[in-house]
């Protein structure tokens, strides 16, 4: 009996151990650190996207032109398959494939102009070389062209085939030839977007493109300033737009029209039309205040071309105008000099005054601009070129 109640008790010991081990684990968990639902789930930080650079004004109007462009390319390629798809009697299916085809690839080498313009000047402001990529672009446009051309060679060999097949003795080399002609234009292209996109050219574009992006820019303020100044900016800009969106809504239902060759035609009038609404950005905005002239002279790399002027401050203003104000003065001046040469030059005095006394005036109203002080906020530089002007 005492051999059977042993192993009993042994088992008993253990369940005890067994739900001691468990209360315990229990009431500490309770009272330490908190369950498992209360615990907030973890997110990583949301990636913030990158602030993409805004476009200049003149970038705005240049990508709308480059817009209408692609449209136009795009009705080009459009008609050409149109052409392919149509049924014209004693033509054969050869030639009538490869006549749409010549128009298709004639639509994307226009495209292709248009696409270097938007993405490269229509993009000033935002990207470092917009010069440097609509000038590689041209590569493009040239491999573009030898597509066209050697679908046009395709075109004159289709022209010995079905009924018209006893001239293809003479279409089918020619055509050949012409094909292997646009082959080479197309392999020229490419060679050619390689030198525009890299080595010295690439360096010269990149340079030019430091002056062309405030150039534009400080044009813009300037005819913005003149805009308010003279209060034509604001309802200019409002028929601009008014006008530009009439036209974009004919060519929407152009588009909707689904005619033959006309609705090719309703993208290009709808780009036009939002083109045309924009350009009021150039005349109303934010260029009000400081002195845009005299900023936009400074930013000119010719500046210190004629060696400077009398002033400090117009070193870079005065000096762009000096080389042809001084060689007009000068002739002038010898004219009116009572030497030899003033009797062959007495006519031509005559008619340079003009141009000498606007140039003139132009170069002082730079050399006053680069000096105005900020206690004239709301004088801008125009009053210095009029004033200028009318000296």
């Amino acid at each position: 009996m005492k051999a059977h109640f042993a192993p009993m008790s042994s088992v008993t010991l253990a369940c005890a151990a067994a739900l001691l081990l468990l209360a315990g684990c229990s009431s500490g968990g309770s009272g330490s650190g908190a369950s498992p639902s209360s615990v907030a789930p973890t997110t990583p930080p949301p990636n913030t996207p990158a602030a993409t650079p805004d476009t200049t004004p003149t970038a705005k109007v240049t990508e709308g032109v480059g817009n209408t462009v692609v449209a136009a390319g795009n009705a080009v390629s459009d008609i050409g398959k149109q052409i392919q798809a149509a049924q014209v009697p004693l033509l054969p299916d050869a030639t009538r494939n490869a006549l749409g085809g010549v128009v298709v690839n004639a639509g994307n080498t226009v495209g292709a102009l248009g696409v270097g313009v938007r993405d490269g000047l229509g993009k000033m402001g935002a990207v470092t070389d917009p010069l440097g990529i609509t000038v590689s672009s041209t590569g493009n446009v040239v491999q573009k062209a030898g597509v066209t051309v050697s679908s046009a060679g395709d075109l004159v060999s289709s022209l010995g085939t079905g009924q018209l097949a006893p001239l293809g003795a003479v279409t089918t080399p020619v055509g050949g030839l012409v094909n292997q002609v646009g082959g080479a234009v197309t392999m020229a292209g490419g060679k050619l977007g390689e030198a525009l996109s890299t080595g010295p050219v690439a360096q010269v574009t990149g340079s030019v493109s430091k002056v062309i992006v405030p150039l534009t820019t400080q044009v813009t303020t300037v005819t913005q300033t003149v805009g308010g100044a003279t209060g034509l900016g604001a309802p200019l800009d409002k028929l601009l737009a008014t006008l530009g969106n009439s036209v974009a809504s004919g060519g929407s239902l152009l588009t909707n029209a689904q005619a033959p060759l006309v609705s090719s035609l309703g993208g290009v009038v709808t780009e036009a039309g939002k083109t045309v609404a924009g350009t009021g950005v150039l005349v109303h905005g934010n260029g009000t205040g400081g002195n845009p002239l005299g900023g936009l002279l400074n930013n000119l790399p010719l500046g210190g071309i004629a060696g400077g002027s009398s002033s400090g401050t117009g070193t870079g203003t005065a000096g762009v105008l000096a080389p042809v104000t001084g060689l007009l003065a000068g002739v002038t001046g010898g004219a009116s000099a009572g030497t030899g040469t003033a009797g062959a030059l007495g006519p031509l005095a005559g008619l340079l005054a003009p141009v000498t006394g606007v140039l003139s005036g132009a170069r002082n109203a730079a050399a006053g601009a680069a000096s105005t002080t900020s206690s004239t906020p709301n004088t801008p530089a125009l009053t210095n070129l009029l004033g200028g002007l009318a000296r």
